[in-house]
C-alpha cells in the first residue's frame, strides 16, 4: 500500500510545470492642470516703525479769576463755541463799582484843586511847592482810578481766542478764587498728534516732515500731517521723546482721539508671493510650488508681514521658484501645465 503512494506521489511531480501567474496593477493616470504661476525674485521691503499717540489742541486755555469774588452770570457750557473777546463768566462787582464811583470823585476833586492852583500860581499867591503838591495829589488820584478799573476787569472773564468750551468747573452763585480753575477751550480747527518715539528711531524724523497719520476713528484715511516739535528733553525712565505732528482741519476729529503712524528706518531683503497662492487650513499656511519637472508640491510656510495683493514668506521658499498664483486651484502631485509666468509682486 506504501509503495503504490509512492508511486502517486512521484508521478505527480514529475507532471508539466505550470508558468506562474503574474499580476498587472494598472497605474492611475496624474491629473493634469493648466495654471499660472509666479517666479519668485528678491525683494526689499521697508522697515517700518509704527508710533501711537494722541490728539491735542495747538491752543487750549484754562480761565481763571484774578481776584475772589461770587460768580454773577456764566454764559457758557460744554460745547458752547465762543469767539475771541465774548464775556463768559462775569463776577459780582458791586462793591467795586462803588469803588470806582469813589475813585471818580477823587480825580474831580484833585482836578479841580489843581486847576485853582494853577491859576494862583500865576499870579504868584502860591508858591512853587504848592503847585507841585496838587499836581502830584491829583495823580495820585488817577492812579487810584486806574487801579479800581483794573480790579472792575477782572470781574469779567473773557474767551482769549476762538473756540469751543470743553470743561466747565464752576456754577453761577459759587465764590470764585483767584487761580482757580473755571473754565477750560479749545480751538477744536487746529489739533495735532502728540506721540512718544523712542530714542533709537528719533533719527528717522525731523521737524517739518509730512507724514501720514491715521486716526482709527476716522476709518482708513489718511491725513497729511506735519511734525512741528520735538521736545529736546526725552523722558529719563521710558527713554522716549515727544513728537508733535500738526494735523488739517478735519470734520470728526476731536482730542483725545487715538492716532498713529509709520517712520521708515531703512530696508530689508525678503521674498513676496501674491496672496491668491496661499491655501490657508485652520492654523498652518501653504502654497504649490511647480519644480522643474513641471509638477506641483504642497509647500508648508511661515508667513510674514501682509500688504494689500502680496505677503512676505518668512521661510520655506526660495529666491528662483515657482509657485501657483491661484493656490485653490492646486493639487498634490499634479502636472502643470505652465499658462503665463508672471512677475513676481512689489510691495505696496
Amino acid at each position: 500500500m506504501k509503495r503504490m503512494l509512492i508511486a502517486a506521489l512521484l508521478l505527480a511531480g514529475c507532471g508539466s510545470k505550470e508558468e506562474p501567474t503574474t499580476t498587472i496593477v494598472s497605474a492611475a493616470p496624474q491629473k493634469t492642470i493648466q495654471a499660472s504661476v509666479v517666479e519668485v525674485q528678491p525683494s526689499t521691503l521697508p522697515i517700518r516703525v509704527e508710533v501711537t499717540g494722541q490728539v491735542a489742541p495747538i491752543f487750549q486755555a484754562t480761565l481763571s479769576s484774578r481776584i475772589q469774588g461770587t460768580i454773577d452770570k456764566l454764559m457758557a457750557r460744554e460745547g458752547t463755541k465762543v469767539s475771541k473777546g465774548q464775556l463768559l463768566i462775569q463776577l459780582d462787582n458791586r462793591d467795586l463799582q462803588a469803588d470806582l464811583a469813589r475813585a471818580n470823585a477823587e480825580v474831580e476833586n484833585a482836578k479841580a484843586h489843581l486847576d485853582r492852583v494853577k491859576q494862583l500860581y500865576e499870579t504868584d499867591a502860591v508858591s512853587k511847592q504848592e503847585l507841585e503838591n496838587a499836581t502830584r495829589a491829583y495823580r495820585v488820584a488817577e492812579a487810584n482810578r486806574k487801579a479800581v478799573e483794573a480790579q472792575l476787569s477782572y470781574t469779567l472773564v473773557r474767551a482769549p481766542f476762538d473756540g469751543v468750551i470743553t470743561e466747565k468747573k464752576v456754577e453761577a452763585g459759587e465764590l470764585a478764587s483767584p487761580g482757580q480753575p473755571l473754565l477750560k477751550m479749545e480751538d477744536p480747527r487746529r489739533l495735532r498728534l502728540e506721540a512718544t518715539v523712542a530714542e533709537g528711531d528719533l533719527k528717522s524724523v525731523s521737524n517739518g516732515d509730512t507724514i501720514s497719520v491715521v486716526i482709527d476713528a476716522l476709518g482708513l484715511d489718511i491725513l497729511i500731517g506735519r511734525v512741528s516739535q520735538i521736545l529736546p528733553a526725552g523722558d529719563p525712565q521710558t527713554h522716549t521723546f515727544m513728537v508733535k505732528v500738526d494735523l488739517p482741519d478735519t470734520p470728526g476729529l476731536k482730542t483725545g482721539m487715538f492716532g498713529r503712524f509709520q517712520l521708515e528706518k531703512g530696508a530689508t531683503p525678503t521674498i513676496l508671493v501674491p496672496l491668491t497662492a496661499i491655501v490657508e487650513r485652520g492654523e498652518l499656511t501653504s502654497l504649490y510650488a511647480v519644480g522643474a519637472d513641471h509638477v506641483a508640491r504642497l509647500r508648508w510656510v511661515k508667513l510674514g508681514r501682509r500688504f494689500e495683493q502680496q505677503v512676505e514668506i518668512l521661510s520655506g521658499l526660495n529666491e528662483g521658484e515657482r509657485v501657483l498664483t491661484d493656490g485653490s486651484r492646486g493639487v498634490d502631485g499634479a502636472t502643470v501645465q505652465i499658462a503665463e509666468t508672471v512677475a513676481a509682486p512689489t510691495p505696496k
